[in-house]
């Protein structure tokens, strides 16, 4: 698998006040603490540190006129690379299938679906539970990504288990946050994306909301 050489991080602006519609580095940090359990030594520590590896690899929103818009968008690519990252794959190797994956290329038969396709389709039944005052709607998506062979990207997929769940892996958990099953060939890594951006949408309003004076 072919890596892109690494690129200098931006410099992380943790007291900069957020864009309109966006967030500071330090809510997106601290909502992604939230999200993976991590106390305030493991924020500054190992978090910070893999999430700085991965800015300096190049997965980063670019600086526009000097500055950083974080979005959703951003805190999504680095919930589920930092996921990804727990199964094994190389932190450039990720990067790299980020880039192939994120959007589909003009006329490239490959991704059959793209990963900013599927969190689309996973962030749809958020709304529809918080209509419903339900846990989980029966749309919600779960993200397989697949490594058939070792110098090949993996493939990216979406399933919705309350419907039909596919009979070769075990989805049984339904609130379980990470899950992955291999076998000698083939590693399948599954995500259940429409919780974990449930969560992690829930961790960002926490971190944007002003703190009561003691």
């Amino acid at each position: 698998m072919c890596s892109k050489p690494a690129m200098p991080a931006t410099k992380t602006q943790k007291n900069a006040k957020p864009a309109p519609g966006g967030y500071t580095y330090s809510q997106v940090e601290s909502a992604l603490a939230r999200v993976f359990g991590a106390d305030a030594a493991g924020q500054a520590g190992w978090l910070r540190g893999r999430i700085q590896h991965l800015r300096r690899l190049g997965l980063t929103p670019p600086a526009n006129g000097g500055s950083v818009v974080y979005d959703f968008e951003w805190a999504t690519r680095w919930l589920l690379a930092l996921r990804l990252e727990r199964v094994g794959p190389d932190p450039a190797d990720i990067v790299a299938f980020f880039e192939e994956n994120w959007d589909r290329k003009r006329r490239a038969k490959f991704p059959v679906r793209s990963l900013r396709e599927v969190i689309e389709k996973a962030r749809a039944p958020i709304e529809k539970a918080r209509k419903a005052k339900a846990d989980y709607h029966s749309d919600d998506v779960w993200l397989i990504v697949t490594f058939d062979l070792f110098n090949e990207f993996p493939k990216i997929g979406l399933v919705q288990p309350y419907r039909k769940p596919p009979s070769n892996l075990k989805l049984d958990n339904a609130k379980g946050f990470f899950d992955y099953s291999r076998d000698k060939v083939v590693d399948v890594v599954v995500i259940p994306l429409t919780e974990a951006l449930r969560a992690l949408e829930a961790a960002l309003k926490e971190a944007t909301e002003p703190k009561a004076a003691v």
